[in-house]
């Protein structure tokens, strides 16, 4: 099964927009990798084999995340040493 490419992008929100869950958030995928789980205990052979290649998938995406997370930690870390020279 081929895995979409995680790409980083970063985002603001205009303030009149609702709140949408934040898909750039480890947390976000590794509670619906969770939630994909706990529902695979409930199904049916095929069910669960799908159910728990969704929360693979979900684990994959927080992983994306939380690399994106660490590289714009990153980034800002080396803008502000740049700022500060």
């Amino acid at each position: 099964m081929a895995f979409p490419k995680l790409t980083c992008v970063v985002r603001e929100r205009a303030r009149s927009m609702p709140i949408a869950p934040d898909v750039n958030d480890p947390e976000y995928w590794d509670q619906r990798a969770k939630e994909a789980r706990r529902l695979a205990e409930r199904m049916s052979d095929e069910a669960k084999q799908t159910m728990l290649m969704v929360a693979e998938v979900c684990d994959r995406f927080a992983i994306g995340a939380a690399m994106c997370s660490i590289y714009e930690l990153a980034i800002s870390h080396v803008i502000d040493r740049t700022k500060g020279s």
